[in-house]
């Protein structure tokens, strides 16, 4: 396994592994621990840093692919499968950031509760895409690389 294509399966599994971590562990240890408006208050100030770091790891991923697409030394089809599962778990980031969440912020200050839980269920559904495409994307590799061992 190449650099580059080591560094998109660490880039991915580690998003992977903080998302989660925030959604299993994080978030739902915060609701236990603190009055609801305020553990409201707690996940909403960690979510953009959330938002922020996928995208980040996401984006070097799409890099590493989008690398390994041009250089033409491992294939095509993998690395281009790979990017666009980077690509959509980007583009489901970038919706979570610039949409979901400040829909959900608006509607938590606003006390408009079902305004809030339409944003919030969105937002769950788009961070279980993204998990589901991670573990592709994963999943891909994996086979892959035991597939090109196999040979």
């Amino acid at each position: 396994m190449g650099v580059v294509r080591s560094l998109a399966v660490i880039a991915i599994a580690g998003w992977l592994g903080i998302m989660a971590f925030v959604s299993f562990g994080v978030a739902p240890r915060i609701f236990r621990a603190l009055d609801r408006a305020v553990a409201g208050e707690a996940v909403a100030a960690i979510l953009p840093r959330y938002y922020d770091w996928g995208l980040v790891l996401c984006g070097v991923a799409l890099a590493g692919c989008v690398f390994q697409v041009l250089s033409g030394r491992e294939g095509w089809l993998r690395p281009l499968i790979g990017a666009a599962l980077c690509g959509l778990m980007c583009g489901l980031l970038a919706w979570a950031s610039t949409v979901a969440l400040p829909r959900a912020e608006a509607a938590r200050r606003a006390r408009d509760d079902a305004a809030f839980a339409r944003a919030h269920r969105a937002s769950v559904r788009v961070n279980s895409a993204t998990m589901v495409t991670a573990a592709a994307f994963l999943a891909l590799e994996t086979l892959s690389l035991a597939a090109r061992r196999g040979r």
